[in-house]
């Protein structure tokens, strides 16, 4: 009886695994829908819309070349330290070249989000900073629905 509850429970939690269709080509729908909303919020233009493809895929790609770095480094820093008694030389040489990367990173953020701006008339601008200045007050906002400061939708 034991043998046929665990032959059913592993069965119960692979069937679903197997049943599974590989995933579609492309991005995921919540990504296509996403890309939708800012396109539609924005105005955006068709060919603004491919200017921003090709942006947002270098972005990516120099984002995910750092980020891959970053876990290297920290592995091998991981390593370093579980050895016991690790060169002070060696773990702060790792620990700059990851935060080298870091910054990295954030200034890989920082040219895409400035090349972002240059696609936009005033009008785009001023939308995207509506939801800029939404996206600060977003955590300030329950407050206000719990003393029933903002109407009720």
């Amino acid at each position: 009886m034991k043998k046929v509850l665990i032959v059913l429970f592993a069965l119960a939690i692979v069937s679903p695994v197997l049943a599974q269709e590989d995933p579609p080509d492309g991005p995921p729908p919540i990504v296509v829908a996403a890309h939708h909303q800012v396109v539609e919020f924005l105005e955006l233009t068709p060919e603004q819309v491919e200017t921003w493809t090709e942006m947002y895929i270098i972005h990516r790609e120099g984002e995910q070349l750092a980020r891959d770095e970053i876990r290297i480094l920290e592995a091998d820093l991981k390593d370093l330290m579980d050895a016991g008694g690790p060169d002070p030389a060696a773990v702060g040489e790792l620990v700059l070249q990851i935060a080298a990367l870091r910054a990295e990173v954030g200034e890989i953020h920082r040219i895409y989000h400035e090349d972002f701006m240059t696609l936009l008339d005033e009008d785009q601008a001023r939308r995207l900073g509506f939801i800029a200045r939404a996206d600060r007050v977003q955590p300030i906002i329950p407050a206000f629905k719990l003393f029933e400061l903002i109407p009720k939708r």
